[in-house]
């Protein structure tokens, strides 16, 4: 073989930039289903859907210098965390707190506590999605790489 040489096209850029595309696609795909899995699976009882209605894609994903990143969850919903983590509710500037009777009508009692319990949604749906994170990845590149 002396004398013959080879030349070699690099397309570092191009596959630079497919990753990049399936990273995001990947990521969106996750977050898309880790929404679903949380309003189809939670534990407390639905009254109004208020919340299941918050659950969703707050930022699409998008490239930064360091990777790809996106941001899913409840929205707008001042008890969205304490159901997720539970906690205990107390008055900022009242002496108690007023909780509906259920036993009279528009009557109400007067507690100094409301202890919530955790009913987490958003961690178990992570939980079951995010491991397909890698193969919903592979399979966007895989089909960037099939068009040219």
């Amino acid at each position: 073989m002396a004398g013959k040489s080879k030349s070699l096209k690099w397309y570092g850029k191009a596959v630079t930039a497919k990753m990049e595309q399936a990273q995001i696609v990947g990521v969106n795909q996750t977050m898309a289903a880790a929404s679903a899995e949380a309003k189809q699976n939670h534990s407390w009882q639905n009254r109004t859907g208020t919340l299941e209605g918050s659950i969703d894609i707050a930022d699409y994903a998008r490239a930064e210098k360091d990777g790809v990143r996106g941001t899913w969850g409840a929205r707008d919903i001042a008890y969205a965390r304490i159901h997720e983590l539970g906690g205990t509710i107390r008055p900022k500037t009242a002496k108690a707190l007023a909780i509906p009777d259920p036993k009279k009508a528009g009557g109400v009692i007067l507690v100094q506590s409301v202890t919530i319990p955790a009913q987490p949604y958003l961690r178990p749906a992570a939980d079951k999605e995010y491991p397909k994170l890698a193969s919903r990845i592979k399979k966007a590149f895989e089909r960037a790489s099939k068009r040219k």
